[in-house]
C-alpha cells in the first residue's frame, strides 16, 4: 500500500543539487498603519522603512535558511535602488550570478502593516520585468534540480520569454514549482497552460485555486503527475496527488500550520514555496515537505519584513 510517506516530491534526480527562482528583486517600500481607511478616506502613516524584497529574494533566503544552494534570475535598474538590491545579495551571500543591470528604473512594492501583521501590497514594475535571452541562456546551462516561478513573474512583458525558458528546463529534467500569487487571474490563459502542463508542484490558495480549475482541475493535474498544495493560511491546507502504484487515483493529506502571533505576514507564502523547492532538492517525502514548509512560512510571519535569517532550530 501507498502511503503519503512513500511518495517523493519531484522524484529522485541527478541533477545540480541548486534550484533557480525566477521573480522579482525589488525594493519593499513599508508604511504602517493603524488601520485600512475607507473609500475616500484618510489615514495616517506611522513609519516609513525600506527592505529589500521580492518574491524570488524570498524564496531563496529561505533555501539557504534550510542550507541549500538557490540563485535568483532577476534584473535591476542602472539606479541606486539597483545597487542597493545587488550590494544586499552579495553581502548575504546570496548568488547573484543571474541578476542583470538593465536601463530601467528598479521596482518597487508598497507594503501597508496594519497591526495585526496584515498586508496589502501595491507594486509598481520595473527592471525585474526585464528577461533577455542572455539571461535565458544562462538559466538553460545551469541545468538545475529544480526551478520556482511565480505568477507575478508571468504578468511581465517577457512572460513568453520566461516561458520558453522553464519548459526548456522541463525537458533536461528540471522539476518546476509554480506558485499562482494573487493576480494569477492576470495571467494569459495561454501562458497559464504552458505552466500549469510543466509543474511538478502548484501552491494556490483557495481563491487562486478557483482560477486554475478552469484551466486544469486538480484532478487532471494530480493525474499529470503534479502536486497540488492547497494553501489556507493559519489553518494549515491540503495536499492533493497521484498514487505512484495506482495510477489514475488522487490522494490527499492535510497539515497544519504552527500557531504563532504574525508579526508581519508578507513574504509568508514566498517562504513555504522555498522550503518546497529546498525538498524538492533533497527528495523529501510529501509529509515532510509541507510540513517543513508549514514551519518556515510560520517562522517568516514572525519576523519584521519580507524575510529573515535564521534557523529552524532557533527558538
Amino acid at each position: 500500500m501507498t502511503t503519503d510517506m512513500d511518495v517523493i516530491v519531484g522524484g529522485k534526480q541527478e541533477r545540480d543539487p541548486e534550484c533557480l527562482i525566477f521573480g522579482g528583486l525589488v525594493m519593499d517600500c513599508y508604511y504602517e498603519i493603524d488601520e485600512w481607511p475607507r473609500h475616500g478616506q484618510d489615514v495616517m502613516l506611522n513609519s516609513e522603512t525600506y527592505r529589500v524584497g521580492g518574491c524570488a529574494v524570498n524564496m531563496a533566503v529561505t533555501v539557504k535558511n534550510l542550507g541549500g544552494k538557490a540563485s535568483v534570475i532577476s534584473s535591476v535598474g542602472n539606479d541606486e535602488i539597483g545597487r542597493k538590491l545587488i550590494d544586499y545579495m552579495i553581502g548575504h551571500g546570496l548568488s547573484s550570478d543571474f541578476v542583470k543591470i538593465v536601463d530601467e528604473p528598479s521596482g518597487k512594492c508598497f507594503v501597508f502593516l496594519e497591526p495585526d501583521g496584515e498586508r496589502t501590497f501595491m507594486t509598481q514594475k520595473g527592471a525585474e520585468g526585464v528577461f533577455s535571452e542572455a539571461l535565458a541562456s544562462a538559466a538553460a546551462f545551469r541545468r538545475p534540480a529544480a526551478a520556482g516561478v511565480t505568477g507575478y513573474y508571468l504578468l511581465d512583458r517577457d512572460a513568453g520569454r520566461v516561458m520558453d525558458c522553464l519548459e526548456k528546463l522541463h525537458e533536461c529534467g528540471t522539476k518546476i514549482l509554480f506558485d499562482p500569487s494573487p493576480l494569477v487571474g492576470e495571467i494569459r490563459e495561454d501562458l497559464l497552460q504552458r505552466i500549469l502542463d510543466i509543474s511538478s508542484v502548484i501552491t494556490p490558495n483557495n481563491v487562486e485555486l478557483e482560477v486554475i480549475e478552469k484551466i486544469m482541475p486538480v484532478e487532471l493535474a494530480t493525474k499529470n503527475g503534479t502536486m497540488v498544495v492547497i494553501k489556507a493560511g493559519a489553518s494549515g491546507g491540503t495536499v492533493c496527488y497521484g498514487d505512484p502504484k495506482l495510477p489514475g487515483i488522487m490522494r490527499s493529506l492535510e497539515y497544519k500550520a504552527e500557531q504563532v502571533t504574525a508579526v508581519d505576514t508578507t513574504g509568508a507564502g514566498d517562504s513555504f514555496a522555498g522550503a518546497l523547492l529546498y525538498a524538492m532538492m533533497n527528495d523529501l517525502s510529501i509529509r515532510e515537505s509541507v510540513e517543513l514548509a508549514a514551519r518556515c512560512a510560520s517562522k517568516t510571519v514572525t519576523i519584521e519584513g519580507p524575510h529573515g535569517f535564521w534557523t529552524l532550530d532557533e527558538e
